[in-house]
């Protein structure tokens, strides 16, 4: 038995030494003579060869799957860390076999049972995008116990997401400075995704003082290692001059760069460049396109713009129907403007059927968001009982919500309420001061209704 050990010993290493020197077919050769001999680390091998088609002579990928996940699973019962956890991602992602959640969880805990942070950090994602729930909701805190598990060990992504975790408040209470403090270990390790979510913190003052300058470069040091969103934000700052001088051929540059990697956003940031002409020629054609594929990658800006190509009749005609379609969209994603527009639409009955009540939903849904031209329309809606039940003194709310903003219709309209009691005790000098603020921001009967007053 020892020399037989000793024999498959000898095959291990001089495979590895032709894998080596990438001479992958004559490793594959010895590798297998190797794991016939009783190599339980030949057998790993194996399966990364027939993983990544690496001196295997097998054109169908389904095929090289199931060989790869037979040696891994053979490996893995004979105790190996690393093939126990290629196991756990056959299982989880089913290659070569059956989609299996829960074999995953269980061979990618045998592997953390041996100290592999891989493992570690598969099972804290697992956990924390809820994929073995049966609701789909995540268990941040056992997705928390795994990353700091893997974090212990200074691993780069297990330190990532113990950041994550402390800046969103999940599994542990929101910190935002412990948040930085481990996103900056994972940065320092070169994690491109920390170095980004570093550079969040310091743009958008999280935990740390503000400062353009540092995120600037933060974000750079991502973009240089392919990270596709901070590519976008690296533009947007040649945009914008944030923390760099502008110069709209970087912006221009690394946007394309973005888009090349297909992160969504910088689709849609160029389409803007195109619609203004701004640093490129104008061209609607272009800014359509560039819309059309960020919408498909799942920007919500994207889709509300083409909304607005459609309502607006920009390089096109004007076609509400597909305007309707398109605000849906992007209001059913949580999107103010477009929930705003969708309900005008509702209440003119353009390019669709009027209806009120929808348009009363819509409009309710952009004012809890903040939308002051949305929280002025609902009040209205609700002072005039369009598409709800009259109810002046929740029109007054919003009324006021909208006034606070600067709003000129809903300041006007907040001081009629109160110079004629209506859901408000009768107050005049409540009433000049919004008239006179809406005087001042430009709406002229505001001047007609203060002098009436006096």
């Amino acid at each position: 038995m020892g020399n037989a050990n000793k024999s498959a010993d000898s095959l291990f290493e001089k495979a590895n030494v032709l894998f080596g020197e990438k001479k992958y077919e004559e490793a594959v050769a010895v590798f297998r003579d190797a794991a016939d001999a009783g190599s339980v680390d030949a057998l790993y091998m194996m399966g990364i060869c027939y993983n990544y088609n690496m001196g295997v002579n097998e054109p169908d990928e389904s095929r090289r799957g199931v060989t790869a996940s037979e040696y891994f699973i053979r490996a893995a019962e004979l105790g190996h860390a690393d093939a126990q956890c290629f196991a756990g991602l056959c299982m989880l992602h089913g290659i070569g076999v059956e989609r299996d959640v829960n074999g995953a969880v269980e061979w990618f805990g045998k592997a953390a049972a041996q100290g592999s942070v891989q493992a570690m950090n598969n099972l804290g994602y697992i956990y924390e995008n809820g994929i073995c729930s049966e609701n789909g909701k995540g268990d941040y805190a056992k997705a928390y116990e795994w990353y700091k598990k893997s974090a212990d060990r200074e691993d780069p992504t297990g330190r990532l997401g113990v950041g994550k975790a402390y800046y969103y408040g999940r599994g542990v209470g929101r910190d935002y400075k412990e948040a930085v403090k481990w996103y900056s270990l994972a940065a320092g390790q070169g994690l491109a995704d920390a170095l980004f979510r570093l550079g969040e913190c310091y743009d958008d003052g999280d935990g740390v003082d503000s400062d353009e300058d540092i995120a600037f470069g933060l974000y750079m040091q991502a973009a240089q290692k392919n990270h596709a969103k901070a590519q976008c934000y690296v533009g947007y700052c040649y945009e914008n001059g944030c923390g760099v001088d502008c110069d709209m051929d970087e912006a221009i540059k690394w946007y394309n760069v973005s888009a090349q990697n297909d992160y969504f956003q910088a689709y849609c940031n160029l389409g803007c460049l195109y619609e203004r002409g701004d640093g490129v020629k104008k061209n609607m054609a272009t800014a359509i396109e560039m819309y059309e594929k960020g919408a498909e990658l799942g920007s919500v800006m994207a889709v509300y713009n083409l909304g607005n190509v459609y309502a607006f009749g920009k390089g096109v005609k004007v076609d509400n129907k597909r305007a309707v379609e398109y605000y849906i969209r992007a209001a059913e994603n949580g999107m103010a403007e477009a929930q705003y527009n969708l309900a005008q639409h509702l209440h003119k009955g353009l390019g669709t059927d009027r209806d009120d009540e929808a348009a009363a939903f819509w409009f309710e849904q952009a004012a809890k968001q903040g939308d002051s031209d949305a929280q002025c329309k609902i009040a209205l809606f609700y002072l005039e009982g369009v598409g709800v039940d009259e109810d002046p003194e929740t029109a007054v709310a919003w009324f006021e919500r909208s006034a606070e903003q600067g709003d000129a219709d809903a300041q006007y309209c907040l001081g009629s309420c109160y110079a004629d009691g209506v859901g408000v005790e009768k107050d005049i000098a409540k009433a000049k001061k919004w008239y006179a603020a809406a005087a001042e921001n430009g709406r002229a009967d505001a001047k007609k209704a203060l002098k009436k007053l006096d």
